[in-house]
């Protein structure tokens, strides 16, 4: 037999082989192509999020400092003001006992005025 009329000849197997095997090696670096662009797309995305979120946590951060300089000043402010109303009670308190001495003194006063009139009466 010779290479014409072989059923199969080798040269054709090996042709067949290596086109079968171009065709599979092909079609898994295309796989693998399309799967590293997906991961590549999939990553992308993460980091945007990943983005998104940090300046979403900054400007969060930023007001959660005004908040806490406004608290801070209220704070202050009320402390500030609880001073001013315990030093006007004591004020009140100091002006309530100088009317009432002051009453007293009054009442002491118009009772020996009485006094002395009801003594010059009598003479």
């Amino acid at each position: 037999m010779n290479r014409h009329t072989q059923p199969f000849p080798f040269n054709r197997l090996r042709f067949t082989s290596f086109t079968m095997l171009l065709l599979l090696v092909s079609w898994v670096l295309s796989a693998q192509a399309d799967t590293i662009e997906l991961l590549q797309k999939n990553a992308s995305i993460a980091y945007e999020k990943m983005m998104e979120a940090r300046k979403s946590a900054d400007a969060l951060a930023k007001d959660a400092a005004l908040a806490e300089r406004k608290l801070a000043t209220a704070k202050q402010k009320l402390a500030e003001a609880e001073q001013e109303a315990e030093a006007a009670k004591t004020r009140s308190e100091r002006a309530r006992m100088a009317a009432q001495q002051a009453a007293n003194q009054w009442k002491q006063a118009t009772d020996a005025l009485a006094s002395e009139w009801g003594n010059s009466e009598v003479k």
